[in-house]
């Protein structure tokens, strides 16, 4: 099978013949029909990613969409022939950049039915990371964010265009931040209001929220704290950008969480609900062949446009 890998650390991604692998006791083998990239792929490729133990060749991705070619023993839930997405065993190695891939049944579930592969794809860690962090920001372990007002930062990325409207869909009013020419876009993902994140003044202007879902971190992640108001929360996906953050963010009298995806088909299953019901949509913003991995990663890091990159493999 085709695979895209890194065989030096920070060599650039090539294509090359790999080992078509064997589903093992609980594993399905799927079929990949995309995938999509993420910034810890990137990363990863690097060797500084959240797991230390990849091993070279290294093959990155998380995101999978495709067809069950084969079951491991056990394996009851899935079948061959069914169509699924999820985040592949992260942050474990996966390796989804692949014409073929083996993952624990029980991080699949079936796809939306409303979507294309490409689009479910672009799902996973992406909207799972909007909807976990929504569950870490809501107050008393409930969902409902009703009567909250929950400010999303980097707005228009993979997470968070989907982080918007999650947010919305749980009652939120939503303050995106992004650059002005994603504002209308964002308008129409159910934002109630957007500010640049480039202008300092229009930041401040925002005034206080219950919340953040905080994409960007760093010292711009730090200017967050003072939005926020007295008892509320933020939550950072990349809280080592920010030395001490909880004790920072407890010097606002805030509660700061530092977070890291983890598969769950439950949610993933409620995702998918949402996206069949038209209350949640995935941006596909670049679509790229898998030979193609290397721009598509570049895409990524030059945040070259609204949403998602996509990797297709053409597996039939």
């Amino acid at each position: 099978m085709r695979a895209a890998l890194h065989r030096e650390w920070g060599a650039a991604l090539e294509i090359a013949e790999v080992p078509r692998p064997e589903p093992a006791a609980g594993e399905v083998r799927i079929a990949v029909q995309a995938t999509s990239v993420n910034p810890i792929d990137i990363y990863t490729g690097y060797n500084v990613g959240y797991e230390q133990s990849m091993q070279l060749p290294c093959i990155p991705g998380w995101d999978v969409a495709g067809v069950v070619d084969s079951v491991g023993y056990g394996v009851t839930r899935h079948a061959v022939g069914d169509r699924l997405f999820g985040l592949a065993s992260f942050p474990q190695p996966a390796g989804t950049y692949a014409e073929y891939l083996t993952v624990p049944a029980h991080h699949l579930a079936a796809m939306p039915a409303s979507l294309s592969f490409t689009e479910a794809a672009c799902l996973p860690m992406a909207a799972l990371t909007a909807w976990q962090m929504l569950d870490s920001v809501a107050a008393n372990g409930t969902r409902d964010l009703a009567g909250h007002r929950v400010l999303v930062s980097g707005a228009s990325g993979g997470v968070g265009h989907l982080a918007v409207q999650l947010a919305a869909a749980r009652g939120a009013t939503v303050v995106a931040l992004a650059r002005p020419g994603n504002h209308a876009a964002l308008y129409e993902l159910g934002a109630h209001s957007c500010a640049d994140h480039t202008d300092p003044a229009a930041v401040a202007a925002i005034g206080t929220v219950d919340a953040v879902v905080d994409l960007v971190g760093r010292e711009f992640g730090r200017s967050l704290f003072g939005l926020v108001a007295a008892g509320g929360s933020i939550s950072l996906a990349n809280a080592w950008s920010i030395p001490d953050y909880e004790a920072a963010a407890a010097t606002y009298g805030i509660r700061a969480v530092s977070y890291l995806v983890e598969p769950d088909p439950e949610a993933l299953r409620a995702i998918a609900a949402l996206a069949d019901t038209g209350r949640l949509r995935v941006v596909v913003g670049a679509e790229f062949d898998l030979s193609r991995a290397v721009e598509a990663q570049q895409w990524v890091q030059n945040r070259a446009g609204f949403g998602k990159a996509a990797i297709v493999t053409g597996v039939p």
